[in-house]
């Protein structure tokens, strides 16, 4: 059967459940071991065509992100329903997938989540549809390493997200004084100015608001994983 982009049923909230169950059958099954980053794209691609009824040609893996070439975007939706990619493509939507754990608490993992989100921030200029950023892992992780991580007593990570479904995150970028955020925006630009594709220099935005679509609703204590799903833009 043929799916249209117009057919498809896809749910953040029936998404991020299903992260959550195949993390806990790869655990149950003793493979815990084996999880990284990379192997997020499978359970979110699964979904997207067995539970979103998209055409699997649709889903891109690896795809490059339009403003940076040669950075690739963890997975994306287009319109392009062949075998292959086409100049002629739209983006839809696109995934960044990220595993929470002790690392994610020290400041390269910090960097790569921003960059994460501003490329999402980027890519919703380019996207019909809505851009994704999503964090799962061990509920020790996620609720140690990422929500309730502390930088000199106030919670780092909820500057950029808010934990409730529904609620939104919007934070300046480009004026930003506090040396423990504006760092890791500034090593931003050096790190991509000189890859950037689009009008003029690169830039840091002015603002950058997340929504959150989807967070695991049980208490960590009565979960191995939790996710969460954001929105980008």
């Amino acid at each position: 059967m043929t799916h249209k982009l117009t057919d498809c049923k896809m749910s953040e909230s029936e998404m991020g459940g299903a992260i959550e169950h195949w993390l806990g059958f790869q655990d149950k099954i003793g493979r815990a071991f084996m999880m990284n980053e990379d192997a997020l794209k499978y359970p979110l691609s699964d979904y997207l065509v067995n539970g979103g009824g998209l055409h699997i040609n649709t889903i891109e893996l690896e795809y490059p992100h339009p403003n940076f070439p040669n950075r690739l975007v963890d997975a994306v939706i287009t319109d392009n329903q062949d075998i292959g990619r086409k100049d002629s493509e739209n983006l839809v939507n696109a995934y960044e997938l990220k595993l929470a754990k002790t690392e994610t608490r020290y400041d390269p993992e910090k960097k790569r989540i921003f960059n994460d989100l501003i490329r999402m921030n980027m890519a919703n200029q380019h996207s019909t549809g809505k851009c994704y950023f999503i964090i799962t892992g061990k509920s020790i992780h996620f609720e140690r390493d990422f929500r309730n991580h502390k930088v000199n007593g106030t919670d780092f990570y909820r500057k950029w997200f808010k934990f409730v479904k529904g609620d939104e995150a919007t934070f300046q970028v480009n004026t930003e004084t506090d040396n423990t955020y504006k760092d890791i925006y500034d090593s931003f630009i050096e790190k991509y100015k000189e890859r950037f594709q689009g009008s003029g220099s690169l830039t840091l935005p002015k603002e950058i608001t997340t929504t959150c679509e989807f967070i695991t609703a049980f208490k960590s204590q009565l979960v191995p994983y939790i996710t969460g799903i954001w929105s980008v833009k």
